[in-house]
Formats: C-alpha cells, structure tokens, sequence
C-alpha cells in the first residue's frame, strides 16, 4: 500500500485570511452602495484607477487565502478570477443603486486591478 503524503495545513491563517477577504469584499459592497461619496473634482475617466486600485488588494487576498488554504496550482489564475468575477457581482449590484449604473469600463479596471493584485501576491508572497 503507498503512503500518502498529507500536508501540514494550520487552520488558523488559512481562516483568518478568507475573514480578511471576505471583509474587503464587504467594504466594495458597501462602498458601491453609495451613491453620495464626496470625491474631489477628478479628471475624466480617473475613477477607471480608482475602481483598478480597489480590486489590487482583492486579488491579493485571494491569493493568500487560497495559498494558505493548501492551494499551490492555478492561485494566480484562480484569484483573478476570483476577484474578477467579484467585479462583475459589484457591476451588477450596482445597477440598482439609485445614482450609481454599471459600466464595461469599470468591469476591465476590476479585472486589471485583479490582475496586477495576483502578480504583487505571487512576486512578493
């Protein structure tokens, strides 16, 4: 009979991690329900960057929190996608916040920003 290899995966970081996550992830949701949010006066199309920025630390956690969860193949894939898909949740959901709509650019600064979040997690973590 062969021996399998088990992996010593500590629970604790592994939790403590997808909190982290899911809790950014509220913080989207609830920002993307304002629909009064007082910004300066921004140059055109600046809020691409902005939505861009908000999904870098996204993807970020996702990453970790699939790493420390044992998950070693596709966390780069997986957390673009992840955060990703999350993006487009918000696009929806904002389609029914009065003041606020969806837009397919805002969806590709989610998914840029969800990219360059899971290349800063595999570079540095």
């Amino acid at each position: 009979m062969q021996k399998v290899e088990r992996k010593n995966i500590s629970l604790w970081p592994a939790l403590l991690y997808w909190l982290l996550t899911i809790g950014y992830m509220g913080l989207i949701y609830y920002l993307s329900s304002r629909h009064n949010i007082p910004l300066p006066n921004l140059p055109r199309n600046f809020d691409k960057v902005i939505h861009m920025c908000a999904y870098i630390p996204l993807a970020y956690l996702f990453y970790l929190s699939l790493k420390k969860s044992g998950m070693n193949k596709y966390t780069f894939v997986l957390a673009v996608i992840f955060a990703s898909i999350y993006g487009i949740t918000d696009e929806l959901h904002q389609v029914i916040v009065p003041g606020r709509d969806a837009s397919f650019g805002d969806l590709i600064a989610d998914a840029l920003g969800a990219f360059l979040g899971s290349l800063a997690a595999r570079t540095m973590a």
